[in-house]
């Protein structure tokens, strides 16, 4: 992974309901503006892995992850999508965090610049802290969960899961690292939270996880929704 992509930021929303009462003109021209700015971002260097609809797994509709090359570069773009008018029409949640060194949770061959997202249309975000069952077991114990816990991810990763690093966001969040995958399948990645249940992966880990599908069509507000689909 290029030193330049080492910050890493998800957002997580709802559409507002300011965005279905919006005309078609508003809704046409707002986004517009909203995907001059994500390309404008993608010209400063930030990589982003898809928009996903997740309104079947969660109480949000969508989440995204990006990797930056800088704090100001992140700052920059969030700024020109509220000038966009992004803000207006979406309820956000953003969790930004610095790569860990865990390589258990990386494909380097995924970070290459040419890999397609085609062939991996689920996406899945995990946010996680220690729990006071880890906190209160043995050392013994915590090396044994985790020499299990990289068992099971090189199984997720053997199965075609592309895991795009552990990022740590205890200074933006409530929670302590966040990571982004992305899988062929949902039975693919049905499997593989089995297999972290198997090892007591949500014993040692409180979680919170969102999965969905990848949308290359943002579904805005209700006019470009029935244009769209």
């Amino acid at each position: 992974m290029d030193n330049a992509e080492q910050l890493a930021f998800a957002a997580i929303w709802n559409n507002k309901a300011s965005e279905y009462r919006a005309t078609r003109k508003e809704q046409k021209e707002s986004s517009a503006r909203i995907e001059r700015a994500f390309s404008n971002g993608r010209k400063r260097g930030i990589r982003m892995f898809g928009r996903y609809g997740c309104r079947w797994s969660t109480k949000r509709q969508y989440f995204t992850f990006w990797l930056c090359p800088s704090f100001n570069i992140l700052e920059e773009s969030i700024d020109e999508l509220e000038a966009a008018g992004d803000f207006k029409f979406a309820d956000s949640e953003h969790i930004i965090g610095v790569r860990t060194n865990d390589g258990d949770i990386i494909n380097d061959d995924r970070l290459a610049k040419e890999t397609s997202d085609e062939d991996r249309p689920i996406g899945f975000l995990a946010l996680r802290r220690r729990s006071n069952a880890y906190h209160h077991s043995s050392k013994d114990e915590q090396e044994a969960f985790e020499r299990s816990l990289g068992q099971a991810l090189a199984a997720a990763r053997s199965r075609g899961v592309r895991m795009i690093g552990e990022y740590d966001c205890r200074w933006s969040t409530e929670w302590e690292h966040f990571t982004f995958w992305q899988a062929p399948s949902l039975e693919v990645m049905e499997l593989t939270t089995d297999s972290l249940e198997s090892v007591a992966g949500f014993l040692f880990f409180e979680s919170r996880h969102m999965i969905g599908e990848v949308e290359p069509v943002f579904r805005f507000g209700k006019h470009l929704a029935a244009e769209a689909g």
